[in-house]
């Protein structure tokens, strides 16, 4: 059994008040430990991959294709492949998001 823990994983973000922690990446598959801290934001972006997200801890506002939602603890949120999504947490708690990317 592996297990991975973020504290030892790859930091593949750094900005703006968001840290992403990659834990594993193995067959196209990517899971990356995303950390938003309060008025912290990941600007719109694509990538040419499916993505999930899944929120951890706290809560935040999530925008895919240009509809935002308000999503917390316990819930997710799925982005198809090439699609503009962005993060910000205006709440006053850090935001803990695990991402999954699959190739598609």
């Amino acid at each position: 059994m592996d297990v991975y823990r973020v504290e030892n994983g790859e930091r593949v973000l750094d900005q703006g008040g968001c840290v992403g922690t990659r834990l594993y990446c193995a067959a196209g598959n990517e899971y990356v430990h995303l950390a938003i801290a309060p008025g912290g934001e990941i600007p719109e972006h694509a990538l040419p991959l499916a993505v999930s997200f899944c929120v951890l801890k706290g809560e935040g506002i999530c925008a895919v294709a240009g509809a935002e939602a308000a999503v917390r603890a316990g819930e997710m949120v799925e982005c198809p492949p090439d699609e503009l999504r962005s993060w910000r947490n205006d709440s006053t708690v850090p935001l803990e998001v695990l991402v999954i990317k699959r190739a598609v």
